[in-house]
């Protein structure tokens, strides 16, 4: 089908090689261009953090576009590309014909609007926005993010939502050792933000609800206070010790990144993928892609979490039931890695084929592939908001 160099850090697996092996799959011709090795020593590093235009970025950049020249790709697919400079896409574009497609899953934007994002966040994202004009086709995340890019001029923005990839986000039959070692009755994996997630850790744990953390080294005893001995050393779970930590688990949280103004997560739909309860922070969208008390458990306080999670602990049958409800929902709306990348081929042969046309729109093409275009009125992706539930 396409000629795609896939360009990113290719650092997780549910990424760059998740993307690229379903690709493959479908027909597609995956050249990879990994780029975390240029960022190695302190030197490196503060490259990578603060987006400087150093010897790393020069030498990124040069190689990547030497590598569009030799492989004469039709896409070129940039994944979270904080370190591309724009001059390069526009020598990819004046020397190969190839599309330049850019996807980033976090909040580009965010940084701009919410108070409580790291200093050094418009530092990060100084390249990416210099880039916003120079693609020719965009995929965020979130709804949001595409009127935003349109705002700042971008060429074609569409929301393309995260997913869950079946290889890795399954039900897991657990042994013995890993039953002693992942059994509770509520489990939360993720990193911690300022926005009061230990308030509800610290309500779950005081009621006598077994909670069991994983995350980064921002879960430090300071933010954790008395609850620090309580969780012990808290590290993030490799491999299958995800997926061991959820299906561990009786009830999976799952709360919303407010610095990246998440409506969703990832794990919206890996803790269903993984056969499990999703217990998660209240949201507009989370409403329309689960039936609340059905296929999913909602709460919007402290108090709320704890009178459900208690009564959900204590009731197996009823826990069971909406687990099943949840995983038959992801499955059948289709938020697997395999469909997104059906709707990413979908859209790109929209869109090549607009610009190959001068006198087609791109709202014909999308009609007669069968794609929805992104409007600002919801994520394109979501189910029907006037489905009844």
């Amino acid at each position: 089908m396409y000629r795609i160099l896939f360009a990113g850090a290719w650092q997780h697996e549910m990424y760059e090689e998740a993307c690229s092996k379903t690709l493959e799959r479908l027909g597609c011709q995956v050249i990879p261009f990994r780029w975390a090795h240029y960022f190695t020593g302190l030197l490196g590093k503060l490259q990578h953090k603060y987006s400087i235009c150093g010897p790393a970025i020069l030498k990124l950049n040069s190689e990547l576009l030497h590598k569009a020249i030799d492989m004469k790709p039709d896409i070129i697919f940039i994944w979270s590309g904080t370190q591309i400079l724009a001059k390069t896409l526009r020598e990819i574009k004046k020397k190969t014909g190839a599309v330049t497609v850019s996807y980033v899953h976090d909040d580009p934007f965010s940084y701009k609007i919410m108070p409580n994002c790291p200093r050094h966040s418009a530092a990060f994202w100084r390249l990416y926005d210099s880039c916003i004009t120079s693609y020719d086709v965009q995929f965020y995340s979130k709804q949001l993010n595409v009127d935003e890019a349109y705002k700042m001029g971008a060429k074609e923005a569409h929301v393309w939502m995260q997913y869950y990839v079946p290889e890795m986000h399954h039900p897991y039959q657990l042994s013995e050792a890993d039953l002693s070692r992942f059994s509770c009755d509520v489990v939360f994996a993720g990193h911690y933000e300022d926005d009061g997630r230990e308030r509800y850790l610290r309500a779950l744990v005081k009621t006598g609800i077994s909670v069991k953390l994983y995350g980064d080294r921002y879960w430090s005893k300071e933010v954790l206070g008395d609850l620090a001995d309580y969780f012990g050393v808290i590290h993030r779970p490799s491999g299958d010790d995800y997926m061991k930590a959820l299906c561990g688990a009786k009830l999976c949280l799952c709360f919303m990144s407010k610095m990246n103004r998440d409506s969703y997560t990832t794990r919206c739909f890996e803790i269903p993928a993984c056969g499990r309860l999703l217990l998660s922070e209240r949201t507009n969208d989370l409403q329309r892609l689960f039936k609340n008390n059905e296929e999913a458990i909602f709460f919007s306080s402290p108090e709320e979490l704890v009178e459900k999670a208690a009564w959900l602990r204590d009731h197996p049958d009823e826990r069971k039931r909406i687990a099943r409800a949840g995983m038959r929902r992801v499955l059948t709306d289709g938020h697997s890695v395999d469909d997104r990348i059906k709707q990413f081929l979908i859209i790109m042969k929209a869109s090549r084929e607009w610009k190959s046309s001068r006198s087609s729109s791109p709202e014909r093409w999308l009609a007669a592939s069968g794609a929805t275009p992104s409007t600002p009125s919801r994520p394109s992706c979501l189910p029907d908001p006037g489905r009844s539930w």
